[in-house]
C-alpha cells in the first residue's frame, strides 16, 4: 500500500491570506459547471503520477462524488473560473464527522498550474467549510502526490500518517 497523509486545519489557529488571481474567480460551482467539473478532475489526475495506479478507480469515485454534489440543494463545489471555463475544482464534504472534507483536494487545470491558484482554492474550501460548521477540516492524499508535497502544508496543515488508501475509507 502507498502511504498515506491525513492533514488537518484548525479553524481557530488559521490567518487566511490568498494570493491575487484576478481576473480569475474562485466561487461556488453553479449547475452549469456541472460538465467542466470533471473534466478538471480527470485532467488535474492524469498529471499527478501519485495517483497513476488508481487514477481510473480515483476518477470514477470523484464523478460520483460531483453527480451527488450537484443533485444537493447545498453547494459542495468550488470552481476557479476563467471566463465561463472551470479550470480549477474542489469537491467537499460539510458533514463535520466526515474523515475527508477536501474529497477532491483543489485541482487545477495543467496549464493554470504554478500561479497560485491550488492555495487560493484551498483557502476558499477552508474558508467555505468552516462557515458550514466543519470545526476542524481534514484532508486525505497520498504521501507523495503533489497535493501532499506543496499544497496541503499552506495556512499550517499538519500532516499525520493514515493507514488506509483515500479510496477505501468508507463513507460517512
Amino acid at each position: 500500500m502507498i502511504p498515506c497523509s491525513r492533514f488537518e486545519w484548525q479553524k481557530s489557529e488559521i490567518q487566511l491570506s490568498t494570493p491575487a488571481i484576478a481576473p480569475l474567480v474562485v466561487r461556488t460551482a453553479e449547475k452549469s459547471d456541472e460538465d467542466g467539473v470533471p473534466k478538471v478532475l480527470k485532467s488535474a489526475f492524469a498529471v499527478d503520477a501519485g495517483w497513476g495506479d488508481i487514477s481510473r478507480k480515483l476518477i470514477e469515485r470523484l464523478d460520483e462524488d460531483a453527480e451527488e454534489i450537484f443533485s444537493a440543494d447545498e453547494p459542495r463545489c468550488l470552481v476557479v473560473a476563467h471566463g465561463t471555463r472551470v479550470i480549477g475544482v474542489s469537491l467537499l464534504d460539510t458533514d463535520p464527522e466526515a474523515v475527508n472534507h477536501l474529497l477532491s483536494g483543489p485541482c487545477i487545470l495543467n496549464e493554470y498550474r504554478n500561479r497560485g491558484l491550488a492555495t487560493s482554492l484551498l483557502a476558499a474550501s477552508l474558508e467555505h467549510l468552516w462557515k458550514s460548521g466543519v470545526k476542524t477540516v481534514c484532508g486525505l492524499t497520498r504521501s507523495n502526490s503533489i497535493t501532499a508535497r506543496f499544497v496541503y502544508p499552506k495556512f499550517g496543515g499538519v500532516a499525520q500518517p493514515y493507514s488506509s488508501d483515500p479510496l477505501e475509507v468508507p463513507e460517512s
